[in-house]
C-alpha cells in the first residue's frame, strides 16, 4: 500500500506539488488558529489571596505553624507546648514539657522545634524526644528551616544564621543593619537555591546563596515594623508584619503583589497547604484562611 503523504511533501517527477487554493485556505486557517490558541494560553488570569474564615484556636497564642506530613502544627510559646490543629483551629493533640517554641519546621515524620528558653533544637518523633547536635552553642533560637537534608537556624542574640548544608554547619552574619548583617532574625526558610532571613528589626527580608552570600534584600520601602515571620513558596514571599498587624506578600524579586490587614492582628507566620494559605494571629489566639480568587475589576467590584 503507498502511504500517502500531505501535499505540501508530496513529490512529482522531482518537483514539489504546489497546493491548490483550498489547501491555501485551510493551512491560512490553521496558523490564525494557533497563533491565537498559543496567545491566549499563554494568558493568566491575576489572582488574588482572599480572605475566607478566621477560626478561633482554643486558649493558644500560636507563634509558628508547620506542616508534619499533611497535620496542622503550631508552637504555643506562652504555653510552652506544641498543638496539633485541623483546619477548622479544632485542636487534636497536645505537646507539653517544651521551652518556649519558637518557628518550627517539620517533615513527614518529624518535629523540629526552636526552644527559645534553653537554646536547644528539640527533634520530636515516633522515637521520642532528642536535641539537634549542634558545633556551636545558640542563645535563643527563634526559627528553623529544612529542606531535604538541609537546615537553618535562626540564632537570634546572635544576630546569625546557621546552616547546615548536609555535610557541614557555616554561620554567617553578625549585629548591624548592613547587607549581610541582622538585628535579630526571628525566621528563617531554605529553597532550592536560597536562604531567605525575616531580619525583624532592621524590617525586611533578606536573600543569601547557600554559602552564605548575600544576593538581596527586599521589604525595606513599605515601613515593616518587625518582619517576624515568613514563607516562601514557588512564587510568592509571604511576611508578617506583625506591629503592623499585616501580611505582606511579594514576588520573589520583592515586587509587592498583595496587602493583607483584614482579621490579621499580631501576625507571626503562615503557610500555604493544599492550595489555601494559612495565617496565625498571636494577639487573637486565631488561624485565618484564604483561598486564591481571580481579582475583580473596578466594574465588577
Amino acid at each position: 500500500m503507498v502511504q500517502l503523504k500531505p501535499p505540501m511533501l508530496q513529490m512529482k517527477q522531482g518537483k514539489k506539488v504546489k497546493p491548490n487554493n483550498m489547501m491555501k485556505r485551510f493551512i491560512f486557517l490553521w496558523t490564525i488558529l494557533s497563533v491565537f490558541g498559543s496567545c491566549t494560553s499563554e494568558e493568566k488570569v491575576p489572582m488574588e489571596w482572599v480572605l475566607q474564615n478566621t477560626y478561633s484556636i482554643d486558649a493558644v497564642n500560636p507563634i509558628g505553624i508547620a506542616l508534619k506530613g499533611e497535620e496542622l502544627w503550631v508552637s504555643d510559646g506562652d504555653h510552652n507546648r506544641l498543638v496539633q490543629i485541623d483546619t477548622f483551629g479544632v485542636v487534636l493533640e497536645v505537646i507539653d514539657n517544651l521551652d518556649r517554641p519558637m518557628h518550627i519546621a517539620a517533615n513527614d515524620h518529624t518535629l523540629y522545634v526552636p526552644q527559645y528558653g534553653n537554646d536547644t533544637i528539640a527533634i520530636l518523633s515516633a522515637e521520642g524526644k532528642s536535641n539537634l547536635k549542634l558545633t556551636e552553642e545558640i542563645d535563643a533560637p527563634a526559627g528553623i528551616a529544612l529542606y531535604k537534608n538541609e537546615k537553618a537556624i535562626a540564632d537570634f542574640y546572635h544576630n546569625r544564621i546557621l546552616f547546615y548544608n548536609g555535610e557541614n554547619w557555616i554561620s554567617f552574619g553578625k549585629e548591624g543593619n548592613k547587607e549581610g548583617q541582622f538585628y535579630y532574625p526571628t525566621d528563617v526558610q531554605i529553597t532550592e537555591t536560597a536562604i531567605w532571613v525575616a531580619d525583624a528589626y532592621n524590617h525586611r527580608i533578606q536573600v543569601f546563596d547557600k554559602t552564605g552570600n548575600f544576593i538581596k534584600a527586599i521589604g525595606k520601602d513599605q515601613k515593616m515594623n518587625a518582619a517576624t515571620g515568613i514563607y516562601i513558596s514557588e512564587t510568592e514571599v509571604f511576611v508578617t508584619d506583625f506591629e503592623n498587624s499585616r501580611i505582606l506578600i511579594f514576588d520573589h524579586d520583592g515586587v509587592v503583589k498583595q496587602k493583607l490587614q483584614k482579621s490579621v492582628h499580631k501576625p507571626t507566620d503562615m503557610l500555604v497547604f493544599k492550595d489555601k494559605l494559612y495565617s496565625i494571629n498571636y494577639r487573637k489566639g486565631t488561624l485565618n484562611k484564604y483561598q486564591l480568587q481571580p481579582i475583580k475589576s473596578e466594574t465588577t467590584k
